[in-house]
């Protein structure tokens, strides 16, 4: 399993179990491996790297949608998403251990204990399980000025520390064991930041050994900036939208987006019809100007053409 979708699983796992649903998600995660592993067209599909993972990811989430719990949904649609295709059955088996010792310890009352083993690699690893956390945090964050608030009270947090060796060494000092660190944190933020940033903090300290604290916190707002980007899009439209065409387009770019996503949509005639989409890093252009320009490029170096034109030019 990649460290990406580790830390991505742990921040869902979490949030189910604090649910009461980590037993839920553990079964439908073992039907859904089960149903893999019996379904000849389904694990071809999955796990054929010819097909684009977004695509891959849209079949999973056809597939689980009103049949499983939401979690479970999401878990293993971002797995299809970030793991290599022919790695897929084995992440998926990956997650439903995952899920199982979740539910388990949360059975008893307790959180999952994190082996040595899954917390091992250097920055890189160790960012990656981040990334794959504070990614599945700020989906589960359902307003954008909550995503601000985030990324400023990260922005405090990494100021104090920066600003008192003391509180810096207590936090950053790798003999001391983690859960120590993880309460003083606790106890520091406890009442005073969102529970999303408290939760964001006490992974940065339990995802692996981390030599700068305050830079790694600085990297993670840096993380919600890049959230708020994703949560707006930018929409042209050559024609008004009523209410229901409004309803439909926000529901499908939350699809795509996986995530809330604020909606501005610009008139604008020029594009003779349909819409061009502008969220985060993706640009969807489907307008009919975009087409005719493309036509326009694929026809332009024509051999008929050209003898079209130079036929016009002779009569002339």
């Amino acid at each position: 399993m990649r460290d990406l979708l580790r830390g991505y699983a742990t921040a869902i796992l979490e949030s189910a179990a604090t649910a009461g649903r980590a037993l839920e998600v553990a079964n439908d995660l073992d039907a859904f491996s089960r149903a893999l592993t019996e379904s000849d067209p389904l694990r071809n599909v999955l796990t054929d790297g010819a097909v684009p993972a977004r695509a891959r990811r849209g079949v999973v989430h056809d597939l689980l949608d009103a049949k499983a719990a939401a979690e479970s949904q999401a878990l293993v649609s971002w797995a299809a998403l970030v793991e290599p295709a022919p790695e897929f059955p084995v992440a998926v088996l990956a997650l439903v251990e995952l899920a199982l010792e979740t539910a388990d310890a949360a059975d008893a009352g307790q959180v999952r204990t994190v082996p040595a083993e899954e917390l091992l690699g250097g920055r890189t690893a160790v960012r990656e399980r981040i990334r794959g956390y504070a990614d599945r945090l700020f989906q589960e964050v359902d307003r954008l000025e909550l995503i601000d608030d985030i990324e400023d009270e990260l922005v405090r947090f990494a100021r104090i520390l920066d600003s008192s060796r003391g509180l810096r060494h207590a936090l950053g000092d790798p003999s001391t064991a983690v859960a120590q660190r993880v309460a003083l944190a606790g106890d520091l933020l406890r009442g005073k930041v969102l529970v999303a940033t408290a939760r964001l903090v006490t992974y940065v300290l339990e995802a692996g050994h981390i030599r700068d604290l305050v830079g790694t916190l600085e990297w993670v707002a840096g993380l919600a900036a890049e959230e708020r980007g994703r949560r707006v899009a930018e929409v042209r439209s050559a024609v008004e939208l009523d209410d229901d065409e409004y309803i439909r387009l926000v529901e499908a770019l939350e699809r795509t987006a996986g995530r809330p996503v604020k909606v501005r949509v610009q008139i604008e005639p020029s594009l003779l019809g349909g819409m061009a989409v502008e969220i985060g890093d993706t640009v969807i252009d489907g307008s009919v100007r975009h087409r005719l320009d493309q036509l326009r490029e694929t026809l332009a170096p024509s051999t008929a053409l050209r003898d079209l034109s130079t036929l016009e030019h002779d009569r002339s």
